[in-house]
């Protein structure tokens, strides 16, 4: 397997591996979404500044576009041109083909953030950028598993959410310029269900018993493929049956989910990672899925039996911010000390931040559980500051590792 030695040769640091390029772009486009996104918050509760309210699409839209579509694959795009040739001992991505993704997903945020006040053609071009992005380092990662001298079950997942990722990217783009708001939900439940999720989890799949196994002791590294088969199959079958409206199969299908992601958080966390802040997170992050699948069972649930949908948006939150959001700070940051020639340690002020945003996740969650005007505006506000905060102190410490050499002097 080659190493990406014609970036380090460049003499800028940023260029000289795919997590640094992917990492710093989707981080920085993480801290203007997360602004932006507090900017309309309050102007919604303050009435200025009134450009903060007056967007396209509506800001609920936005929002979900700049995470789903922008943040979170410029990140995991960061850690698979990584990891693919790793896991299957192919060749590596190219300088052309990561500082290309990135830059068109960069281009495509930035795009879509000013769309929001000039209107639809810039929405549009955002998207294009964005999905043109994406298929580039779809591609790309095609490419290294056709030459590869194996091919695992994760590649396979994580490469098919992708298309699916891609499909939902130009459901949403149709949905915006034709202001269709069926299209902009089913694009949303698409990527959540179909594109980002399988991602994810069959990331953590692969990484967690395996990052746990080189820390710990004896430890039995369990990811047995019948559960990453299962799990990614349950989850296409919930969003087909939401498409099809076979809205009463939902809760069946989020009880099997329910025992097999709680059965995989307790057959991966040890407690012997409690002195270890950088693996214990990871459990931590980890725990926010079942947590997000139980609520949406009960949301279901409650549809089935009574027609009405209970706690608002709760489960999405609980999965958006509580398990892509923790998945992201801990594997992130995992994967930086590893690749900049650091110890694989998180401090204290990482620390903070994981735990700020696990409270900014709750206090989300709360939003739509409590009845009373005040209180939901004291949690949701809470919530974005908290969010805020933390990643921005964050971003502010990893970030400069990327564009700094390895402090080993090894490339990469």
């Amino acid at each position: 397997m080659t190493t990406p030695a014609d970036a380090s040769a460049s003499g800028l640091p940023l260029l000289a591996a795919p997590h640094r390029t992917l990492f710093l772009a989707g981080l920085l486009g993480l801290l203007l979404a997360s602004g932006w996104w507090a900017l309309h918050l309050v102007a919604r509760y303050a009435g200025a500044p009134l450009f903060a309210l007056v967007l396209q699409p509506a800001p609920l839209w936005a929002h979900a576009w700049l995470m789903l579509f922008a943040v979170f694959p410029t990140i995991f795009f960061g850690f698979l041109f990584t990891v693919f040739p790793r896991w299957m001992n192919g060749a590596s991505i190219s300088k052309l083909e990561y500082t290309l993704t990135a830059a068109l997903l960069a281009s495509g945020t930035l795009l879509w953030l000013a769309g929001t006040f000039a209107g639809r053609p810039l929405l549009l071009a955002g998207s294009i950028a964005t999905g043109l992005g994406l298929l580039l380092g779809t591609a790309a990662l095609l490419r290294v598993l056709l030459g590869a001298a194996q091919v695992v079950s994760h590649a396979v997942v994580v490469l098919l959410a992708l298309c699916v990722q891609a499909v939902a990217l130009g459901f949403f783009a149709a949905g915006v310029w034709q202001q269709d708001d069926l299209l902009l939900h089913f694009a949303v439940r698409t990527s959540l269900w179909g594109g980002l999720l399988p991602v994810f989890f069959a990331v953590c799949h692969r990484m967690i018993p395996f990052f746990s196994q080189g820390v710990i002791k004896d430890y039995m590294a369990w990811r047995p493929t019948w559960v990453l088969t299962a799990v990614v199959t349950l989850a296409y079958l919930r969003l087909a049956a939401g498409v099809i409206g076979w809205l009463w199969l939902l809760p069946w299908l989020d009880a099997l989910l329910l025992v097999l992601t709680l059965l995989c958080a307790v057959r991966w966390t040890s407690l012997r990672a409690r002195g270890n802040a950088l693996l214990w997170t990871l459990y931590a992050g980890f725990a926010w899925l079942p947590v997000a699948v139980l609520l949406q069972c009960v949301r279901d649930g409650a549809f089935v039996l009574t027609g009405e949908w209970a706690l608002g948006r709760a489960p999405v939150h609980a999965l958006g911010m509580g398990f892509f959001g923790s998945m992201l700070i801990a594997m992130v940051t995992r994967v930086t000390m590893g690749h900049s020639g650091r110890p694989l340690h998180m401090d204290r002020i990482t620390l903070g931040c994981f735990i700020a945003v696990q409270a900014a996740a709750a206090s989300r969650v709360l939003s739509e559980v409590v009845q009373a005007p005040a209180g939901v505006q004291l949690f949701l506000l809470g919530s974005v500051l908290l969010w805020l905060t933390a990643v921005a102190v964050w971003i502010a410490r990893v970030g400069r590792i990327y564009v700094t050499p390895r402090i080993d002097g090894r490339p990469g």
